[in-house]
């Protein structure tokens, strides 16, 4: 469920807020240069208000010399530890937001960066991404993690003025990093009226984030600064490198060139304020980032059973009737085109998150519940559904284009229904062309599932769903036989 249909919000001309999924993560990010380009009354000062935290870091840094038994390195190792913000449902993870993150990694990468600038005279950096690049570059996830944390004060504020522009319901939660205290060198926790996430087990607040800053891939990367300076200072870098290997270059050497360089990574930066970032498109969403909900309703949607097991026992076929909603939406109901952008089909995690979408509004209309992604044994379940203890199936989906898809039937699948201690696992198989769904390839994934379960002693059922594109019905024509059949027997002088 979206944010906006749980609190029945008419939006407005002044509603530039995204609207987030409640109950799992959205695969974008926070991108902090979009932010520093904004010139919104209330957004105008939140880059400064950054660069200020990073100004605090950078004096605690130079304060302890670099030794991690100082008391100022103990205090900026504590400022520099980023929790995954869970209020804003945002990440390249589209489980449940309520992940750890990979707080203590991004700490040590971002405390090494400050280090490097406190090592090159500097006292503060232009952009806090320069930090990253001078260890080579840090996940896009990370860096966004780190600005909803430090500006997570100005998150606040805008949320709350959503709510009261709407007159949302607000409770008062405990947010962790609610702000900083320069004066003290700290986080500060903070009691927050904020609206509440109904969707997740443990009770959260929502913040929201406008739409300008969001984006699937971060403006300033290593491998830009990389291509700027080849561009741009070919002279130098050519006395170490020739163009082929500079092509292949690895990310230790990017951060080498950006340490020894620091004017050149100013200028990168400051090339990079002179141009337009557009932010993510996320009325045509060509990467499946934001309407992967909606599609998968649409084909639960098109359900014309309803089945809920009344025992365990039962709980399989009511895996395979989901799956069959699927299935059928897909082949006969016209919703292909929820699996394709344009011409394109869309690559395997995009169509999991469509089929995990079209389980949930099906389970959910049933009074069932479904965990996503689950960890079993060797390796992430794509799905595993649950109804009690007692009652579990495991369904693996995979493209039939996928270069290890025989790797999927015949040891994974059965692999994580054992891990998983379940007896029958699903094996849910896509084809977008006629080669991948010929007679030929069809027999052998049956074939594969009968070996598959032989060998491990658990049930795989495979089913396999064809996704390819459909003509639509204004354009059918009948087959030949057909057009026969009807003229037979006129008078062709008629």
């Amino acid at each position: 469920m979206r944010f906006g249909a749980h609190y029945n919000i008419v939006r407005t001309p002044a509603d530039d807020w995204y609207d987030p999924l409640l109950e799992a993560d959205t695969p974008l990010c926070l991108d902090p240069f979009t932010v520093w380009a904004d010139a919104d009354d209330l957004w105008f000062g939140a880059h400064d208000h950054v660069l200020d935290f990073f100004e605090m870091v950078f004096a605690l840094v130079r304060e302890s010399g670099g030794d991690p038994g100082t008391l100022a390195w103990r205090k900026a190792q504590a400022l520099m530890l980023f929790p995954e913000p869970a209020e804003f449902c945002l990440g390249v993870a589209t489980g449940s937001p309520n992940g750890n993150g990979a707080g203590k990694i991004l700490q040590e990468g971002m405390l090494d960066g400050v280090k490097t600038a406190v090592g090159l005279g500097f006292d503060n950096v232009p952009h806090m991404e320069m930090l990253g690049l001078f260890q080579g570059g840090m996940g896009f996830d990370r860096i966004s993690d780190a600005v909803c944390n430090i500006a997570k004060s100005y998150f606040i504020t805008y949320t709350q003025q959503v709510a009261v522009r709407h007159d949302l319901p607000m409770e008062t939660f405990r947010v962790r990093n609610a702000s900083w205290d320069r004066e003290n060198a700290m986080w500060r926790d903070g009691q927050v009226e904020l609206p509440a996430n109904p969707c997740l087990a443990r009770r959260a607040p929502v913040l929201l984030v406008p739409q300008r800053f969001l984006r699937d891939m971060p403006v300033v990367t290593a491998n830009g600064f990389w291509k700027f300076a080849w561009n741009n200072h070919s002279a130098e870098l050519r006395t170490h490198f020739n163009y082929d290997i500079a092509r292949n270059v690895d990310r230790r050497e990017k951060a080498k060139l950006a340490r020894q360089n620091p004017a050149i990574v100013a200028e990168y930066l400051t090339a990079l304020e002179r141009e337009e970032h557009p932010p993510y498109d996320i009325a045509k969403d060509p990467k499946l980032a934001t309407s992967w909900w909606e599609k998968g309703g649409a084909i639960a949607a098109t359900a014309t059973t309803s089945f809920v097991p009344e025992d365990p026992s039962q709980f399989p076929e009511f895996v395979g009737t989901v799956i069959d909603v699927f299935k059928r939406g897909v082949e006969r109901e016209g919703e292909w085109q929820q699996l394709w952008h344009g011409n394109f089909p869309y690559a395997e995690p995009k169509v999991q998150r469509v089929f995990r979408s079209c389980v949930k509004h099906y389970c959910k209309a049933n009074d069932v519940a479904v965990a996503g992604e689950a960890n079993a044994g060797r390796g992430p379940v794509d799905f595993e559904f649950a109804q009690g203890w007692m009652a579990r199936c495991v369904v693996e989906l995979k493209l039939i284009a996928n270069g290890r898809f025989w790797d999927g039937i015949l040891a994974q699948t059965p692999e994580y229904a054992l891990a998983a201690d379940v007896n029958v696992a699903y094996f849910v198989a896509i084809g977008f062309t006629d080669a991948e769904l010929s007679d030929g390839l069809i027999a052998k994934v049956d074939k594969a599932a009968r070996i598959a379960s032989q060998r491990h002693n658990v049930e795989v059922r495979a089913v396999i769903v064809d996704a390819r594109q459909r003509p639509s019905a204004s354009k059918l024509k009948p087959p030949q036989d057909l057009r026969d059949e009807l003229h037979r027997g006129e008078d062709p002088a008629a």
